[in-house]
């Protein structure tokens, strides 16, 4: 008999499928005789939490439950909810890493760990740090994050009460309409107007923007695959004329201001491990937080600094990239975490740091990012004034800002995609970047731009929230801007320029800090590279 390629391979496929099966249920049968001989069982909805969990990190979790003295005969959820007063207790155990994966695959949300690790800590707010509990992801999982996306910024959109707002199925005649639509596809014709393909939950249409219509034309050859937009149109359900297109876009009606004289630093990519990791340059910023500088004026100005915000690229990884080996100080991450804690340890206590990961840090590329766990920095995690939250994260400080502190790297998507980026500023001016991410209230519209996982209750990389601040890292520059009230802020780095960064073209701007006053929103930058470092400031715009 004969057989064709992909009959061989789908033969291959189910047998993989049928052994996954099977040893999936040989696990279970193991956590059932554990779970008997501990006296209690484990109803289906607990056995397949449990199933989540390596043999060694279930029976931990069981003998837990055992000593907990909960009193019943079956572990259900709602057994399990009762009682997590008690499990919480337990996770500041020696056990914690273990306990807190457990949490997460019963849904528990991580940002509730981090709340209750820092409860007395009342300056600190997490408004959202997304959370993913670990499964099997299929194509259902993308079809519902996509119908949750078009939903969260078609309601964005709605509130602007647009007139003959329809969907595209309920469009017949000619007419004047109003779309929420998901850009499908995008090209120019041989008349070098531009052609759209969009869709909604309803249906699809094509949508035509003259490049007469120059207003129009200009914002829709911005348009990115997977933007999700209001469209003005005329024109049947055949074709579509476009007469505008509505951005949802984030607007701050007022600039918040502190009643407090606080100062707020912001830095990024410090690529500890590296050996072109700036480690005598940075040691100038610790002593100028410190207060052990010469200069009075200095003084002032850093002993008012109460946050510090890390966002991402705490260190440089291991096999981040092929031979990166020969470009490392530290061949081992838990060194480099080590040798990050040591740097942090000498920064005053008063002052909060708190940290999101990046590309290189020990920690899934895919996004949204968890937080540094303690299998590989332990050290950090217990650092008291270290607030570990994820990435992207949306979070409160004092006198009310909301600061969105996201690394980066579905940044670049947009300057390689939008001309005026591509043409005149290439990867030199993150705040940009930051404003067509705002337009779109999305970090990474386009499909496959970054790896990302389908989250099940909300689009992890949409701005629900308008930020006071939105605090980037990854491209190794500083730079500051602002736009409809809300301040850019694009961390330095502590990297001299790499191999790749020269291989790219890229200019890093490394060893400087931005400080942002909360109460007269000054905003000044420090520059710690030179042996007297240069100060400069920023005006209000």
């Amino acid at each position: 008999m004969n057989l064709r390629c992909w009959d061989v391979e789908d033969i291959i496929y189910n047998l993989i499928n049928i052994l996954r099966v099977l040893m999936e249920a040989e696990n279970k049968k193991e956590l059932l005789k554990i779970c008997m001989e501990k006296g209690f069982l484990l109803d289906r909805e607990m056995l397949e939490i449990f199933s989540e969990l390596e043999e060694d990190e279930a029976r931990k979790v069981i003998e837990s439950i055992e000593g907990l003295g909960i009193g019943e005969r079956v572990i259900t959820k709602t057994v399990f909810s009762k009682n997590m007063e008690k499990i919480r207790n337990f996770v500041d155990g020696k056990s914690k890493m273990i306990m807190e994966k457990f949490f997460i695959n019963f849904g528990y949300e991580r940002t509730e760990l981090a709340e209750t690790k820092k409860e007395n800590d009342k300056k600190i707010k997490l408004i959202s740090a997304p959370n993913i509990i670990p499964k099997k992801v299929c194509v259902d999982d993308f079809v519902k994050y996509f119908r949750i996306r078009y939903n969260t910024i078609s309601k964005i959109l709605q509130m602007r009460q647009f007139d003959n707002l329809t969907s595209i199925r309920r469009i017949s005649g000619r007419g004047n309409y109003t779309i929420i639509a998901a850009v499908f596809d995008k090209r120019i014709t041989k008349n070098k107007n531009l052609m759209l393909e969009v869709e909604d939950l309803s249906g699809s249409a094509r949508i035509l923007i003259n490049q007469n219509k120059k207003e129009v034309y200009n914002k829709a050859k911005d348009l990115l695959l997977d933007d999700i937009v209001a469209f003005s149109v005329s024109g049947d359900s055949e074709w579509l004329y476009a007469n505008d297109v509505i951005f949802p876009d984030c607007v701050l009606h007022e600039k918040r201001k502190h009643v407090d004289d606080v100062w707020v630093a912001f830095t990024s990519d410090l690529h500890v491990g590296s050996k072109m990791f700036l480690e005598k340059e940075i040691m100038k910023f610790v002593k100028w937080i410190n207060l052990e500088d010469d200069d009075n004026k200095q003084k002032e100005i850093a002993k008012k600094v109460k946050y510090l915000f890390l966002l991402g690229d705490n260190v440089d990884g291991v096999g981040v990239y092929p031979n990166q080996n020969f470009s490392l100080e530290f061949e081992d991450i838990r060194d480099q975490y080590r040798k990050l804690t040591e740097i942090l340890n000498k920064i005053r206590k008063d002052i909060k740091i708190i940290i999101c990961p990046g590309q290189h840090d020990a920690v899934r590329v895919a996004e949204p990012q968890p937080m540094i766990g303690e299998e590989y920095a332990p050290e950090l995690n217990s650092m008291e004034n270290v607030v570990l939250v994820t990435n992207p994260c949306l979070i409160e400080i004092e006198g009310g800002f909301r600061i969105l502190m996201y690394h980066g790297a579905g940044m670049h998507t947009f300057a390689e995609e939008i001309e005026d980026i591509r043409l005149n500023y290439g990867h030199n001016n993150p705040p940009r970047v930051v404003k067509e991410i705002l337009k779109r209230r999305h970090l990474c519209p386009t499909h496959s731009a970054v790896t990302y996982i389908p989250t099940e209750k909300e689009d992890a990389l949409c701005i629900n929230q308008v930020p006071d601040i939105v605090a980037t890292g990854d491209w190794h520059r500083c730079e500051v801007g602002t736009y409809n009230n809300i301040l850019l802020v694009s961390g330095s780095c502590w990297q001299s320029k790499t191999p790749f960064e020269e291989k790219v073209g890229n200019e890093p701007d490394p060893c400087k800090v931005p400080l942002f006053n909360l109460k007269t929103r000054e905003i000044k930058i420090l520059d710690f590279s030179d042996e007297n470092f240069v100060e400069g400031k920023i005006e209000n715009d």
